[in-house]
């Protein structure tokens, strides 16, 4: 672990908050109204993956990032497992609900009016695998023990 933060690690965290989670969170209000407009069941699969995402950015804005910026700790590694699990939970959750909206879509009487919905969806369902990958690829290692070489 680095014994203080680094202008990279700085630099890459405010990234993250700048560009993913202000992103993530303009993107759930037209969502959310769109996603009523497709039916409760959908609307109310949207609103408990936003909670999730929320919960997340939530984890990493006042513990992870934090912790990060004071040069990490003992307890980092820990945080990073979880939030490694949450990051597949909500790849999975995301691929799963954009299969139902294109099912729905397949409807040729619903398409267009969904249309605007699966796209805000596929926008933010990209966004959010560039969140993952900044974090998993380039931030998350910066503060894990390096690889015990091979024997």
């Amino acid at each position: 672990m680095p014994p203080q933060p680094t202008a990279a690690v700085c630099r890459l965290i405010e990234q993250i908050e700048t560009r993913f989670h202000e992103g993530h969170r303009r993107a759930f209000g037209p969502l959310r109204a769109q996603g009523a407009a497709a039916g409760p069941e959908l609307a109310a699969e949207m609103q408990q993956l936003f909670t999730a995402l929320e919960q997340h950015m939530f984890k990493e804005e006042m513990r992870l990032f934090p912790m990060m910026q004071q040069g990490g700790n003992r307890l980092i590694v820990q945080l990073i497992d979880d939030l490694h699990a949450d990051h597949a939970d909500h790849g999975a959750a995301m691929a799963a609900l954009c299969g139902r909206l294109q099912a729905l879509a397949a409807d040729p009487a619903r398409a267009a009016a969904l249309q605007p919905l699966q796209q805000g969806l596929q926008a933010l369902a990209s966004e959010l695998a560039l969140h993952i990958q900044a974090e998993e690829a380039q931030l998350f290692p910066m503060f894990l023990p390096a690889a015990a070489p091979a024997r």
